[in-house]
């Protein structure tokens, strides 16, 4: 497991196949092959973001695909588009965005799916 601490602030892309927990602020591209992905309540992401399994207690934007589930928590905020088989959101999350529920996609087959529904969205079409 991989922890990226409060005090730390990444520019540039994040790539992983084991679980991370982050506390800090990441800007750019997070692409997990394996394992959970846990935005903690002080985290500020601002990436396009590739996982299996996310959970967000922190602040959250730009485009997210998970293979499995995301969940959002009562301390969620989060904007952009979410694309996962299970979508779940406690009472108190913030969303902003669009989301895509689809029984089974994976993590390779979800970047066009978001490139075609961003597309939507910036043509007005969504």
């Amino acid at each position: 497991m991989t922890t990226i601490g409060a005090s730390l602030t990444i520019n540039g892309q994040v790539t992983s196949c084991e679980d991370i927990t982050i506390h800090g602020c990441v800007i750019g591209e997070i692409a997990m092959e394996e394992g959970s992905l846990l935005v903690a309540p002080t985290a500020n992401i601002d990436a396009r973001v590739r996982a299996t399994r996310l959970t967000i207690h922190g602040t959250m934007a730009g485009d997210i695909a998970a293979a499995e589930r995301v969940e959002l928590t009562d301390t969620a905020a989060v904007s952009g588009t979410l694309l996962s088989p299970a979508i779940i959101m406690r009472e108190g999350a913030f969303f902003n965005g669009a989301m895509v529920v689809d029984g089974s996609p994976s993590i390779v087959s979800a970047e066009p799916l978001i490139d075609s529904l961003m597309n939507d969205i910036d043509t007005g079409r969504g």
